[in-house]
């Protein structure tokens, strides 16, 4: 092997940083990703996505449903643009902090003693949700795209 051959793999590693550097928001999101994630919340899979848009006219909300255990979280997803506005409901009903991880960073909402919340202006992307419910764990939700 010659010091040529030693040379050429630390020159292939600095051309792609050099021609296609990342992105800094993309290095600040993948940052702020690692901080947003819970290893003690139990994850709630979808286990129903109803787009209803194509039913009976256009912009109607879709329906997401997502289960952990014994808790269900129902989400309706209308959107405007470029943001979106979500209602929800906590089945069992009952109060939680909720924390909504979408493009813009996190938004936390209360969801009242029948387990109703609601969140506006929501930048549409990825998102989840991250419920501390008053009985049980916490249970976070697996990034959905809206």
């Amino acid at each position: 092997m010659t010091a040529y051959d030693d040379d050429m793999p630390a020159e292939l590693r600095g051309l792609t940083t050099r021609m296609d550097p990342v992105p800094a928001h993309l290095i600040a999101l993948a940052k702020e990703s690692l901080a947003w994630r819970d290893t003690d919340a139990a994850l709630a899979q979808l286990v129903r996505q109803i787009d209803l848009a194509g039913v009976r006219g256009e912009d109607l909300p879709d329906l997401f449903t997502f289960t952990a255990g014994e808790l269900t979280i129902e989400m309706e997803v209308a959107v405007t643009g470029l943001t979106a506005a979500l209602t929800g409901q906590l089945v069992p009903p009952q109060p939680a902090s909720i924390r909504v991880d979408h493009a813009d960073g996190p938004t936390w909402v209360e969801a009242d003693p029948l387990g109703r919340f609601s969140v506006a202006c929501v930048t549409r992307g990825h998102l989840r949700l991250h419920c501390h419910p008053a009985q049980g764990g916490p249970v976070q939700t697996s990034w959905t795209l809206i």
